[in-house]
């Protein structure tokens, strides 16, 4: 087992070993052979972190085999495995093949192993394998939760059923309750339920202890008064003007028939318990009524543990019955298929075959597993001698168990393991971070409650030791404690202040930003501060609302990236179907005034008065609705969509808007998911229908409903602690974590064989080891909040109390983590917590610091100026060459005279403005290549095309269709594009028998990237004279003109393919030069190459395909390798006259070479 804490290494860890089995490295911890891809098992928990494993893995074997070549590598890893390797050459073989076959890698899911191996064990498991695999379950959940709630709560007297909803309000928020249940295994229940009893019993039953107690009451009411004046109670608390009010509205309640389970709050005050704390001296008078109050409170008055249980049990049953029938199987049935697989008579020859086929394995995130999972695995792996298994893991990051992982599976596999190592360096944050994370986590020799979840600190890297946050010049210290000045605060108050807090303290930092006077200081070279290094993490969203707000009031833009919501349960999707439904039937004025009162429209109420009054206003909007729809049936509903859009300056309305931003890429969205599902449908009203329907049952699941993010510019981000995990923050703000949440039900786990009981009686014994497993998940949030952090960690404190009581005396903050670690488990009150604060201030050596918090009042309210919240999208114009000119540049950046960083982010595919076209008016009506539209969108679509073909295949009409309606371009364009795709593909480009359908596919590489290093300052003035020397296109050009240049030079080739055993590059150009194929003669192709200079595209390219082949080709030759250059004027392409719409050349092989040593920064002549 490895335990690694954040931040030090895991993954690389893991690649590490990934490498040392597969070339036999270790030395005496060595696997006594290398093994294959496909003998090394490792297992995650998600598809994402498989992909992102797979692509690690693939991409350091790339190197490693590179570096075997060299020997030598400047990676610590690679360098520190080549110095193990006694035959470089027999390691670049054996990588060279795990780099052929890593597709085939073993790396999978706990799932697609359990479905792989039932495939593959069939017939020894006797284990049938259902028809159909049901990815997502959410819809029989809701089925069978129905099922249970019309079963079970229908048939209940009113009474009964009004209490049930006020627990849940439908059978679906019954559903959300259980489902972490659902998930995990059967759990013990303290005190069974009884078959026979039915809901009306267990009502019947709670309602006769609570008359029962009325009754008692009623018996005694008279005599307590003179019963409670001989105790010594505390005269403050039980005055006579308090007992006189309590007593009377108890007495009114003890007379009231019984309904509900309504208690009033004054009858706990006459608790035996009670009445004992309140005791001045000696013990209480002992009564039979206050014993009854104290056995009544002891007992859960409620149907909400009942009904729990018994939906668990039915629901799980009608899941299972229901899935036989339908011949399907989950993601949780895979599991518990393979464990009885492994239990069955064949389960060890199973277990066999797996360890022989994955002699190792490898289980990351085993922090998150659970006990089944476990089971599984300790079966495989636990009793063998000759495989290994290894599990990577950090249980202070364990906090998944509402996805059912279990922390306590993890604590009893590390009793059974043998060998335990751990990761002790922090590669991640910075020095003052990390001890300050140390030091508040080693205020309680156990901080995260169980002995078997140490806590050990970790070291700073020794590259990071110059990692620090400067503001107005000043280093900040790592962690700021924000502490409320108060004797204590509520709960809507701390959040209400701690927002503002935030808010006030993001606007500083990105002032201070705006000035120059907040910096991000590395090692090398220090950064400007922007909005998108600050995190602010929250629990759930109503926290992240309360951020978002207090950052709008601020004029500060934020992003929630833990939205998980669906687009079809937003207002916009409704208002949508309003829009639709109007665009089918126009008539009808009531859906006609419906979407003119959405807001995508923006029409006021003095436009919809004057449609109710006025005649001619009603007819204009029933014909403009009318166009739509006529728009809707001829070309789509994402078209249609696309029109109102534009005709309603929807963007504009929208945008202007607080909020804009998300409503308006939730149409867009929208429009996207309706026009895939039209394709599907039968009409138009089945769409309607289809919409109301998602309205009306949003799935959260599909992660094509998930709502978009609004932006990916440089904002604030907002996220929960669970979405954090495994990410960083250079700044990160937890402005709640103080905040907490008592569990409602006794759900828990004994201490000595870890069995999950479920306790229906709620007795103080399990009430306290739930808060306790409560508080440790807390704790290990708390932990993955602050080592999220690289350079800088805010917290929000307070002395907090949770309810209505007095704010006086102790707070309620030794309940949550963060008061657990810093009062060390002990009750407080404000004073006691600013002193315990005070020390871990001085532990801290000055690493942690403590800013005290006033009423939300006295926080100043300034805007962030309009320009810091654009910082990011704003460049910096030149000033003198005299700075640092180390930048990313591309030909574009080169060719046009401009230094804005947005250059390169501009369309590669060059293509004439829409408005050069003079004829595409009058010739609409021809559809041709020389009236397909014109612009950047056409141009990329275009290119879109031929970068997915198969010269060598016919087209597919299908296909063509699908990527026309996804631009939004008309059907009728469809015969037009297939003509011109096959003219394309069958015009010799070298004017005998090279043309592209001769290409295979293998031959041929399409959007090829590339990065050429520009070592040496360059300058317009020496290139431009260089390629004028030798090119004669070029000196036909216009001069070059811009700024001196170093860094990187990136670009993307359209296409480099092989023919006759040479290279050459092509590239797709849709220029409009004319209204038919006469304008593409040889001299107007020249003449649009020098007036975009595209002459300079193709050196450039050239230069980056003559080092590509010189790295790759053995004994590579310019001269011999390299065919040329082909440029495509797509438009004019003519199979009659070949040599039109083509521009070829090969340039001069000086010129490259010059063009070589110019970049790199040699000498040259």
């Amino acid at each position: 087992m490895i335990e690694a804490s954040a931040g030090t290494g895991k993954t690389y860890t893991l690649v590490a070993l990934y490498l040392r089995l597969l070339l036999g490295l270790g030395g005496e911890s060595a696997y006594y052979r290398p093994l294959s891809v496909k003998e090394i098992l490792l297992v995650t928990f998600t598809e994402a972190i498989t992909q992102e494993l797979r692509c690690r893995i693939r991409e350091n074997i790339h190197r490693l085999r590179l570096s075997c070549f060299c020997g030598y590598s400047n990676d610590p890893l690679l360098a520190a495995l080549l110095v193990q390797l006694k035959n470089l050459p027999l390691a670049a073989r054996q990588l060279l093949t795990a780099e052929q076959q890593i597709d085939e890698a073993a790396i999978f899911t706990i799932h697609s192993f359990c479905k792989r191996m039932l495939n593959h064990s069939s017939l020894e498991s006797a284990v049938l394998f259902p028809n159909h695999f049901v990815e997502d379950e959410s819809y029989l959940l809701q089925q069978v939760s129905a099922d249970f709630w019309r079963r079970y709560c229908y048939p209940l007297p009113e009474t009964i059923a009004r209490i049930i909803q006020q627990q849940w309000k439908s059978p679906n928020h019954l559903l959300i309750e259980l489902l972490p249940y659902l998930h995990s295994e059967a759990l013990v229940v303290s005190n069974p339920l009884n078959k026979n009893k039915s809901i009306i019993d267990c009502h019947n039953s709670i309602i006769a202890k609570i008359n029962a107690l009325k009754q008692q009451w009623n018996t005694f009411a008279q005599h307590l008064p003179l019963i409670l004046k001989r105790n010594n109670l505390n005269s403050l608390v039980y005055s006579k003007k308090n007992l006189l009010c309590w007593l009377k509205k108890i007495s009114i309640w003890a007379h009231e028939p019984t309904v509900d389970y309504e208690i009033p709050k004054e009858l706990e005050r006459f608790k035996t318990s009670v009445l004992k704390k309140n005791t001045c001296r000696g013990e209480p008078q002992h009564h039979l009524l206050f014993e009854s109050i104290e056995e009544l409170y002891r007992q859960p008055l409620s149907l909400r543990e009942f009904i729990l249980m018994l939906a668990l049990d039915e629901i799980r049953q009608s899941l299972a019955q229901e899935k036989k029938l339908r011949d399907e199987i989950g993601f949780d049935d895979l599991l518990k298929r393979f464990e009885s697989a492994l239990a069955s008579k064949g389960g060890e020859a199973i277990a066999q075959a797996v360890r022989s086929r994955y002699p190792v394995a490898m289980i990351d995130e085993f922090q998150d597993t659970d006990p089944q999972q476990y089971r599984i695995f300790n079966r495989l792996y636990g009793v063998s001698t000759s495989s290994v298994l290894l599990l990577i893991a950090d249980p202070k990051q364990a906090i998944y168990s509402f996805r059912g992982a279990d922390i306590f599976t993890y604590m009893r596999a590390r009793e059974l393991v043998k060998y335990h190592y751990t990761l002790d360096t922090n590669w991640r944050s910075a020095p003052g971070m990390i001890n300050a994370v140390n030091q508040l986590f080693l205020c309680l020799p156990t901080p995260f409650i169980f002995r078997d979840i140490p806590f050990q600190p970790v070291a700073a890297a020794k590259c990071n030791a110059r990692l620090r946050f400067l503001l107005h010049n000043k280093p900040q210290p790592a962690m700021l404690l924000w502490l409320q000045v108060s004797n204590a605060v509520g709960v809507s108050d701390y959040q209400k202040i701690m927002a503002r807090q935030c808010a006030t303290t993001v606007s500083d930092w990105l002032r201070a930003a705006s000035s120059g006077l907040a910096w991000l200081e590395g090692n090398q070279r220090k950064q400007p501060l922007q909005a998108s290094d600050i995190a602010v993490l929250v629990r759930d969203r109503n926290e992240a609302a309360l951020i978002s707000d207090a950052l709008t009031v601020l004029s500060i833009q934020s992003i929630y990236l833990s939205n998980l919501n669906s687009v079809f349960n937003t207002a916009e999707a409704r208002e949508i179907m309003w829009l639709l439904q109007a665009a089918l039937e126009p008539e009808q004025d009531t859906k006609l005034r419906c979407a003119l009162a959405t807001s995508l429209l923006g029409c006021d109420a003095e436009v919809i008065e004057a449609f109710n009054s006025d005649e001619y206003y009603r007819n204009k909007w029933i014909a403009e609705f009318t166009t739509y729809r006529n728009i809707w049936l001829q070309r789509g509903v994402w078209p249609m969509l696309h029109h109102i859009i534009i005709r309603n300056s929807m963007a504009e309305l929208l945008l202007a808007r607080s909020g804009g931003e998300r409503c308006f890429t939730n149409v867009l969205h929208l429009g996207e998911l309706l026009q895939e599902v039209s394709v599907q449908l039968d009409n138009e009203y089945a769409l309607v229908r289809w919409l109301s329907s998602q309205i009306r049952s949003p799935n959260k699941k599909d992660k094509n409903q998930q709502l978009w993010l609004e932006s990916d510019s440089h904002l604030v981000q907002i996220m929960t602690v669970h979405k954090s995990k495994g990410l960083e923050f250079p700044l990160v703000i937890l402005p709640f974590a103080c905040n907490f949440r008592q569990k409602k039900s006794s759900l828990f786990h004994d201490r000595q064989q870890y069995q999950a009981w479920f306790d229906l009686s709620a007795s103080p014994n399990s009430i306290k080891l739930t808060e306790e497993e409560r508080l440790a998940e807390d704790l290990r949030l708390l932990y993955v909040a602050v080592t999220r952090s690289i350079y800088h960690c805010c917290i929000g404190i307070a002395p907090l109390f949770h309810g209505s009581r007095q704010k006086t005396g102790t707070s309620d903050l030794h309940f949550s983590a963060l008061g657990y670690l810093i009062q060390q488990g002990n009750v407080g009150n404000a004073i006691f917590l600013r002193s315990q604060l005070e020390k871990l201030r001085y532990r801290a050596g000055g690493d942690i610091a403590l800013c005290d918090i006033n009423n939300p009042q006295s926080l100043p309210l300034t805007s962030v100026p309009a320009q810091t919240t654009n910082i990011a999208l704003r460049a910096r114009s030149w000033q003198t060459p005299s700075f640092d000119l180390w930048r990313v540049t591309s030909y574009t950046g080169l060719q046009q005279n401009s230094t804005s960083v947005m250059v390169d982010r501009q369309p590669r595919f060059n293509v004439e403005p829409a408005g050069n076209n003079h004829n595409y008016q009058q010739n609409i009506q021809q559809l041709t290549p020389h009236t397909f539209p014109c612009g950047a969108l056409a141009g990329k679509f275009l290119h879109s095309l031929f970068e997915n073909l198969d010269f060598t295949k016919s087209l597919d009409s299908n296909w063509l269709s699908r990527e026309l309606m996804k631009n939004c371009l008309d059907q009728s364009w469809l015969p037009v594009l297939q003509q011109w795709i096959k003219k394309v593909v069958t015009t010799s480009l070298n004017g005998t028998t090279l043309s592209l359908n001769r290409l295979n596919r293998g031959s041929c590489c399409a959007e090829l990237p590339f990065i050429l290093p520009v070592n040496t300052v360059v300058k317009a003035q020496d290139m431009d004279k260089l390629c004028k020397h030798y090119d004669l296109l070029s000196a036909r050009c216009p001069p070059l003109d811009f700024p001196p240049v170093k860094g990187m030079l990136k670009g993307v080739i359209d296409l480099v393919f092989c023919w006759q055993e040479r290279y050459y590059l092509l590239d797709y150009k849709s220029n409009w030069l004319g209204q038919d194929n006469d304008a593409y003669t040889k001299l107007a192709v020249e003449q649009a190459m020098i007036i975009h200079r595209y002459e300079l595209q193709y050196q450039l390219y050239t230069l980056a395909l003559h080092r590509y082949m010189r790295q790759r080709l053995v004994d590579y030759d310019y001269q011999r390798n390299f065919g040329g250059i082909f440029y495509l004027f797509l438009r004019g392409v003519n199979i009659d006259l070949p040599c039109n719409s083509i521009y070829t050349c090969r340039p001069d092989v000086a010129l490259i070479n010059r063009l070589d040593q110019m970049f790199s920064g040699e000498a040259y002549t």
